[in-house]
């Protein structure tokens, strides 16, 4: 760094320096995997002080040193990329160029004067906006924001642009604007006072706990009200110790396991194949938002149904979700005629024969699904990929009467398909190479994290959580009030909703359907529930039928405690009541999902140990600044979880398998 600062600065020959980058990115800032290492360092937080200050003296160079400076941004400027374009004395950019601070998905904060940089540029209210929801911004939009001086039409432009800009201030043609110096938009400090502290209360219900977002807020304050030399102190000295916190740790160990998954052992040089016609069979709920999420990302959809009126319910489900998301996002109503343009609705197998891809998400019926896909095989192209939807079935069965085992997969959509992340791409023993490089392509392509699993019934998202419920329904079932739960597992646990809430939001129905499937292939050790079967007996299926656990209003739920006695009565009829502590809830609830996530493993259906932290995160709502469930069992301790388990295992013997540490989980706690 001194080397290269003593070379661009002395030589006299040299009027000005401009930035850009080498490849695709301008700069894309940190190196996680390095800032990983220095999370779990006992000397991390003081390496990264003296880095912090090695990195703000280099940026007063290029802002206040003697030659001036330009960004040629050629395209992503990223966290420390952004930072070090921020204190260049102008900003030149591509109009494919994007902008952003996203240290704080990283439960850390921008380190290299972005809290003082971007408020002086922008201003308060849109720098805080920024760097708390770390979404990168549009070139277009941040020239408007004042980001960015200049756009250039064609990237080829954008060197010789920089450079005459560089050579204009080097000339004193064009002022040399120092963006920790600039008073223009950072507005009064009263306007930004209440920007930051309108976003502190709306961070601290998003926050769980989590330091990042109030120590981000604070070094903004400090810098408007004394000045940025302050600020930047102020960034320096919260930076350093959130680097080791545990939300830190979790986050990065987060963003790390997600970039590993697409990564399969064996598909090494494979590519994955274009794949443009897509064939969805079913326009209910998940079949629907399947379309609708294709045609948002530009493929030819053709959407099949067994009669008319369930293809025009079906095409008014996309439509009406496809309205809703352009509603959202203030798009204007031409965007939905264009992209209905790409949808062919039928009835028959008509277009099938043009298909790359086909979509299977009917009725949960091996019977009916069978015959489907003997159907599929006639019509389609040898090439054309087989998917199935579903949530539970062995992947094999569904493909037992064809002769098409290669190209057939599971793509594990998750409800609602446009919004879940997480594509589960199950692979069974048949399965083609190819077809597994394929579905990860085409999951990247919709914008899904996609994590290649193996098939068993469950698969590996279902199948780890099947215990989440079950262990609250015994609780429910043995005295334990559903509402005390769901506040428990919201409040300690961080989970987005109760256990409850989720039952009512999948419908119970679909629920006690789930377990009797779950049941049957891992008998006993599941807890079987009586309390499904009596609220759906009476109609209470949840949010579709306006009542389940809880009242509905819309979709907000409310508590009904006297309409559910009588079942919970009924329920726990002949079962003794059993007193438990909140902690113990957290325990016999969240513990069991480590315990199935450790079988597993065990029976090699997922690549590694992150992956299914990925799963618990991307399909199930799992907090991301806890890391995963299994990263959360470690710093939980493994041999604590192992213990809690052996002891409830003992003092239940109702359930005693069910709570049994497995052999896997045993081995890790000795490890311990």
């Amino acid at each position: 760094t001194a080397e290269a600062k003593k070379k661009a600065t002395a030589p006299p020959a040299v009027k000005a320096i401009v930035f850009t980058g080498a490849g695709k990115f301008f700069m894309a800032g940190a190196d996680i995997p390095n800032l990983r290492k220095l999370a779990s360092a006992s000397t991390g937080a003081d390496v990264m002080r003296k880095g912090l200050q090695e990195g703000h003296d280099l940026m007063d160079v290029v802002e206040s040193g003697p030659k001036p400076t330009v960004a040629a941004v050629n395209g992503p400027a990223l966290g420390g990329g952004l930072e070090l374009a921020m204190a260049c004395n102008a900003r030149v950019g591509t109009k494919t160029s994007i902008y952003g601070l996203p240290e704080l998905k990283l439960g850390i904060i921008p380190g290299m004067g972005g809290t003082q940089r971007l408020p002086r540029l922008i201003g308060v209210a849109g720098a805080v906006k920024a760097m708390l929801s770390g979404k990168p911004m549009p070139a277009k939009l941040a020239a408007k924001a004042g980001l960015v001086d200049q756009l250039v039409k064609k990237s080829k432009d954008l060197l010789p642009t920089a450079c005459k800009v560089a050579l204009a201030m080097a000339a004193g043609q064009l002022p040399r604007r120092k963006a920790l110096e600039e008073k223009s938009r950072i507005g009064s400090k009263a306007r930004g006072e209440e920007a930051i502290e309108l976003a502190r209360v709306k961070s601290k219900r998003k926050a769980k706990g989590t330091p990042h977002a109030a120590a981000c807020l604070d070094a903004i304050k400090v810098g408007l009200f004394e000045g940025g030399r302050k600020g930047l102190d102020a960034e320096m000295d919260a930076f350093a110790p959130l680097i080791s916190s545990p939300s830190a740790k979790s986050l990065i160990h987060m963003f790390l396991a997600t970039r590993q998954c697409p990564k399969v052992p064996g598909l090494e040089g494979i590519k994955p194949r274009k794949i443009q016609t897509v064939a969805v069979l079913g326009g209910g709920t998940m079949g629907a938002g399947i379309v609708a999420l294709m045609l948002f990302k530009g493929y030819n959809v053709i959407l099949k149904e067994i009669n008319e009126k369930a293809l025009y319910v079906g095409v008014e489900r996309v439509t009406n979700i496809i309205s809703a998301v352009l509603k959202r996002r203030k798009l204007p109503s031409i965007a939905m005629e264009m992209g209905m343009r790409n949808l062919t609705p039928t009835t028959t197998y008509e277009g099938f024969d043009k298909c790359d891809l086909v979509v299977e998400a009917i009725v949960e019926n091996i019977g009916i699904k069978q015959k489907v896909f003997a159907d599929l095989e006639k019509v389609c192209k040898p090439s054309c990929i087989l998917a199935t939807n579903t949530s539970t079935i062995d992947i094999d069965i569904i493909g037992e009467k064809t002769n098409a085992r290669d190209r057939i997969v599971g793509l594990h959509f998750f409800s609602p398909a446009h919004v879940m992340p997480l594509l589960e791409i199950i692979r069974t023993t048949s399965t083609s190479k190819q077809v597994v490089a394929d579905s990860i392509g085409y999951a990247k392509r919709l914008g899904k994290t996609p994590v290649t699993v193996g098939n068993c019934v469950g698969f590996t998202a279902n199948r780890i959580f099947f215990p989440y419920g079950q262990a609250a329904a015994f609780l429910v079932e043995n005295g334990v009030c559903p509402y005390r739960i769901d506040r428990v597992l919201k409040s300690l646990v961080h989970m987005p909703m109760g256990v409850h809430e989720m039952v009512d939001l999948s419908g119970v129905d679909i629920g006690v359907h789930t377990t009797g499937i779950i049941a049957k292939a891992y008998g006993d050790r599941c807890y079987i529930p009586t309390m499904g079967r009596y609220l759906m007996e009476a109609k209470r299926l949840g949010q579709k039928t306006g009542v389940g656990y809880y009242v509905y209003q819309g979709r907000r739920g409310v508590p009904d405690a006297k309409g559910l006695a009588p079942f919970l009565q009924k329920a726990r009829q002949g079962k003794p009541t059993i007193k438990v502590t909140d902690q113990e809830i957290v325990e016999m609830v969240m513990y069991p999902v480590v315990n199935e996530s450790c079988r597993v493993l065990a029976e090699g259906h997922v690549i590694r140990d992150s992956d299914i932290d990925v799963v618990s995160i991307t399909g199930y709502g799992f907090p991301a600044h806890k890391g995963g469930i299994m990263f959360w069992a470690k710093a939980q301790g493994i041999d604590k979880v192992c213990q809690r388990l052996a002891h409830y295992s003992k003092t239940y013997p109702s359930v005693s398998k069910f709570f049994a540490p497995c052999d896997y989980l045993q081995n890790l706690a000795r490890k311990a």
